[in-house]
């Protein structure tokens, strides 16, 4: 990653070798000086090399191992990943911010379902597995925030921003979607 890009950069090779390492490396707390971890609260962008969409993560196999494994071994991806609530009208960067951040959060998720939809295809996961690991995301994010000194109200901020984010993707998704008329029956 180059920490002036802010870039952090996941290959297909670091995900079939299961490099963990070399991943989280660029972004791991023991490497990188305070002041240095405090200026990337938020601010780093997730790139997966090959990944045009969400289901190119969560969908593949080998990256649901190999994201397990990583937020294993590196739980703090809710501290430093650059993201913020959208619509379906936000610029594609501010989506595929999110949308990375969803695709390996639903990597948690073990009976995700593709399923079919008075709109099309829809995925089917279960919503405690994603909440569950969104909390333990936020409470590892708040935990290094609060050892490098960030004031409690930024973290707080930083709470809420990854809740109403996480919110805003699912909004999204549905206000592409046209909403059936309903009629109104008397009874």
């Amino acid at each position: 990653m180059s920490l002036a890009k802010k870039t952090w950069f996941i290959t297909k090779a670091q995900i079939v070798s299961g490099d963990i390492d070399s991943a989280i490396f660029p972004v791991d707390p023991e490497q990188i000086p305070d002041a240095e971890i405090y200026g990337l609260h938020g601010m780093v962008r997730l790139r997966i090399q090959d990944a045009k969409g969400p289901s190119d993560v969560f969908g593949s196999p080998e990256a649901r191992k190999y994201f397990q494994a990583l937020h294993a071994r590196w739980p703090y991806m809710g501290y430093f990943l650059r993201l913020a609530p959208i619509t379906s009208k936000s610029p594609f960067a501010q989506i595929c911010d999110l949308s990375t951040f969803m695709a390996v959060a639903l990597c948690f998720c073990n009976d995700l379902v593709y399923c079919e939809t008075k709109h099309g295809v829809g995925l089917q996961y279960n919503i405690t597995e994603l909440s569950k690991h969104l909390a333990e995301v936020q409470g590892r994010a708040a935990e290094l925030a609060d050892a490098i000194g960030i004031p409690a109200k930024e973290i707080e901020k930083r709470d809420d921003l990854i809740s109403k984010a996480v919110a805003s993707f699912f909004d999204a998704g549905r206000a592409n979607f046209p909403q059936k008329n309903k009629r109104n029956n008397p009874r």
